[in-house]
């Protein structure tokens, strides 16, 4: 981090200032209280706010103003950063106001806490600082007051050591032996309660082997059950198959007997009808016979003579009409034929692909067809020209026919005219006929119906025990389905208490998971409680001892590198003692730090600061303040001879941007640039 430049705005003795940082050392030059410490507060404050107990804003706002502000320009590796911090008074405190920090030209606004957090995330400064109060690096590394640092050297050795264990971060390894110790306590609890949730696992063991047994038990008796359901079960179905058989051989039984039932309804019909006819036949006969000998008197071979006629003209008409009739269906067939071959003529012509099997029609294969279908057709029409001459020739001969059997009906009709008269004998006759018919078709239907009803009431008979056989079988199903659901029952009970000790087995199971977790868990925190005990806390005191020893071992080093460069006193010889504690031997008698004299004091404090400074960069080599220190009157009751050392101080200092607050003139020649400030009417300003 280099400091660029610093804008100030009602802060302590300052209205308005802007102040540039060059690089190299910076000497801020002036009497006492021109201003020049408030500049170094400025800074810490827009770097890290207010802080309780060491910058208050009653002490940075000017008096009598209602608001001020700083704004702090920053190079950190190589990023150009603006912070801006402002104050506002209230009626009765002075409280920050919220800001903002430009990275790069890009503008963030944010409150106090939040601009806290940005700044120890540019400068890399551990996370923990932001619930701080103090940032412990930043003041024993960068800025850190005079007679701060000589506090520190005339505190308590234990305070001292606390101060230096919180500045090199090595005061974590108390906090985990405070922590451990905690922890132990908390993990102590914890074993006590795994030895109460643990209590009890044999029994719970015990419990769960015997449940087991009564499952194996119960799961024997399950399966005897099973295998005896299974075997009912076929028997059902068995039965059942049966049934159905058997309903099917009784529905054909009712059958066969309402089958018989109409046979026999229907034999006793036809056998009164029979009965009936017999007598009407009989009755017609007598009426015949009566009527016979009554026309004999009239003209018995007319009659005869006429039908005989008539019969043979009718006859000749049949004939010839079938033989018409014959032509006709010839003609209609050879019609067809030209029909047919006509229309399979065109088909082929435009037939590419036989639809049937869908392979190609070739030429030769439509030339054959079609030479076919070209002589069928030329033999039918041939044909049809014969049949249309012979059709002629019948329908003359037909005609003729007609009109002679119509001649002889008239006359045959004149005879029945007079055959009425003999009181409708023919219709008698006739009526005889058809009575005799009908008695002819019931004599014969009579021997099927009779062959039917035997074989009927033979199969009757040879089912006659099947519904005798259906009922003992459906008893048989009956008492088996109820044997079948009382093993349901059985099984089921058998299966819900073997369902809820499985559940108390699985929650016994659950237990003894977790008791035994809760056991091996309390026998792990026991041996984790004794490693605690035994190896981490003494291996963290020993950590913190090696640490300590190797910080010991550096800041000593660098402590009398320093105090040899600012004391040149041979009797004088100054080092660190185990607590960090300066010891001073002059003359070989050792004396206090508060026996020396002032300028020997501030050397002391400085090479103490100075030695700080490189051991804290040094262990923490990613923070980006190494390259700037802030020396605030560092130079306090030294002699001529002493200041001149200064300037060997700067040389070996080799930090980029090296600020000091002084009053010494001296000093202007050792460094590379001068801010001068002066104080007029309560304002302080800088001279350019």
């Amino acid at each position: 981090m280099i400091i660029k430049k610093i804008k100030l705005e009602n802060i302590r003795s300052y209205l308005n200032e802007e102040i540039e940082f060059p690089e190299g050392s910076v000497l801020l030059s002036g009497d006492v209280g021109s201003g020049k410490s408030s500049i170094l507060l400025a800074v810490d404050f827009a770097l890290f706010g207010l802080t309780r107990g060491i910058l208050s804003g009653n002490a940075l706002l000017r008096n009598g103003r209602k608001e001020g502000s700083v704004e702090l320009y920053l190079d950190i590796n190589g990023k150009n950063i603006v912070i801006k911090r402002g104050l506002k008074r209230s009626e009765d405190s002075v409280n920050q106001d919220s800001g903002y920090i430009i990275i790069d030209g890009i503008k963030e606004d944010g409150s106090a806490v939040e601009l806290k957090a940005k700044v120890l995330e540019l400068l890399n400064y551990p996370k923990d600082l932001l619930t701080k109060s103090k940032s412990l690096i930043y003041r024993f590394t960068v800025y850190t007051p005079q007679e701060e640092m000589k506090r520190i050297l005339v505190e308590d050795a234990e305070e001292r050591l606390e101060i230096l264990r919180r500045v090199f971060d090595i005061d974590k390894y108390k906090r985990i032996r405070e922590n451990c110790t905690i922890i132990i306590r908390k993990l102590k609890e914890r074993i006590k309660e795994g030895e109460l949730l643990s209590s009890g696992l044999e029994e719970k063991k015990v419990e769960r082997s015997q449940l087991e047994k009564e499952v194996n038990e119960k799961n024997a008796l399950t399966n005897e059950i099973l295998k005896e359901i299974n075997i009912k079960k076929n028997k059902i179905d068995s039965i059942k198959n049966s049934l159905e058989d058997f309903e099917d051989k009784i529905k054909k039984l009712n059958e066969d007997k309402n089958r018989l039932t109409l046979v026999n309804n229907n034999i006793e019909h036809k056998t009164k009808d029979k009965e009936r006819l017999e007598e009407e036949i009989e009755e017609l006969n007598d009426k015949i016979k009566e009527g016979k000998e009554l026309l004999k008197s009239f003209s018995e071979y007319f009659e005869n003579d006429v039908l005989d006629k008539i019969n043979l003209i009718q006859e000749e008409i049949r004939e010839k009409k079938d033989k018409l009739n014959k032509i006709v269906s010839k003609k209609s067939e050879f019609k067809v034929t030209i029909r047919n071959s006509e229309e399979l003529i065109n088909q082929i012509k435009n037939l590419d692909k036989c639809p049937m099997c869908f392979q190609d029609v070739t030429i030769e294969h439509k030339h054959k067809i079609n030479s076919v279908e070209t002589d069928k057709l030329k033999t039918a029409e041939k044909n049809i020209i014969i049949f249309n001459e012979n059709e002629e020739g019948l329908e003359k001969k037909i005609a003729k026919l007609e009109d002679n059997l119509n001649s002889l009906r008239e006359k045959l009709n004149d005879y029945k005219i007079m055959k009425v008269k003999v009181e409708g004998l023919e219709d008698k006759g006739n009526l005889r006929d058809k009575c005799k018919e009908e008695l002819g078709r019931i004599l014969e239907s009579f021997g099927a119906l009779h062959e039917r009803k035997n074989n009927l009431e033979f199969k009757i008979d040879e089912n006659k025990n099947i519904e005798k056989e259906f009922k003992e079988n459906k008893k048989n199903l009956e008492e088996l389905q109820n044997k079948f659901r009382e093993l349901e029952i059985k099984k089921i009970s058998f299966e819900e208490r073997l369902k809820n000790i499985n559940e108390t087995i699985q929650r016994l199971d659950n237990e003894i998971v977790e008791k035994v977790k809760v056991k091996e868990r309390k026998e792990k925190l026991n041996s984790l409680v004794k490693w605690l005990n035994e190896q981490f806390l003494e291996m963290t005191e020993k950590m913190e001892r090696s640490v300590m020893l190797r910080l010991h071992n550096d800041f000593n080093s660098l402590f009398e590198k320093w105090v040899n460069i600012l004391i040149d006193n041979e009797n004088l010889n100054v080092k660190l003692d185990n607590e960090f504690t300066p010891m001073i031997v002059q003359d070989g008698y050792d004396i206090e730090y508060g026996f020396l004299s002032g300028g020997e004091k501030t050397a002391i404090a400085l090479a103490y600061r100075l030695s700080l400074n490189q051991v804290i960069n040094n262990l923490m080599s990613l923070i980006e303040t190494k390259d700037v220190i802030i020396l605030d009157e560092p130079t306090d009751g030294f002699s001529n001879e002493q200041l001149d050392r200064v300037r060997v101080v700067l040389d070996e200092l080799n930090i980029k941007q090296v600020i000091i607050v002084s009053h010494e003139d001296k000093i202007e020649s050792f460094v590379d640039n001068v801010l001068r400030f002066e104080k007029k009417g309560h304002v302080s300003n800088v001279l350019r």
